[in-house]
């Protein structure tokens, strides 16, 4: 066996040291073993200057946001929903008015929540597209591919 193969003790750990509650007169200072007048009092924070209790991070501030109540018209009446749900009334508006950017943000929007999978895969409560509107959405997508390619 090399010399290196052998485990080794940390330096000083031979030593027998005094637990902290010992009186002061025995307790050894050194290293990871501060003096007694220097460390943290029970129940004093480390970083007294950190967060204060109560505030709020930045993901509990966005979601709050999100989440608040607006006030959305829609005809001649006026309702209140959330801001998501108002920005999502929106796009979709703006898409049935014939915003192609618009169209597509929503058609984006309902293939991530599997809207627009197979028939076989749908529950019976969501409905099946028409031959109509299949045709719409090729359309669409097609516009947006040989934009792309401008």
């Amino acid at each position: 066996m090399g010399r290196n193969a052998k485990s080794r003790k940390p330096p000083g750990s031979d030593r027998k040291r005094p637990a902290p509650d010992e009186s002061a007169d025995h307790y050894v200072v050194g290293y990871g073993r501060p003096p007694m007048s220097s460390r943290f009092k029970p129940g004093t924070s480390g970083n007294s200057k950190g967060r204060p209790k109560g505030r709020k991070n930045l993901k509990t501030l966005i979601r709050q946001a999100m989440t608040a109540n607006i006030a959305v018209r829609e005809g001649s009446a006026s309702r209140r929903v959330s801001k998501i749900e108002g920005v999502v009334l929106r796009q979709l508006e703006s898409a049935l008015k014939g915003n192609d950017r618009s169209a597509m943000a929503v058609i984006k929007m309902a293939t991530q929540l599997g809207f627009l999978e197979d028939p076989d895969n749908q529950s019976s409560a969501t409905a099946d597209l028409s031959a109509a509107d299949q045709r719409i959405l090729e359309e669409l997508l097609n516009r947006r591919s040989r934009a792309r390619r401008r």
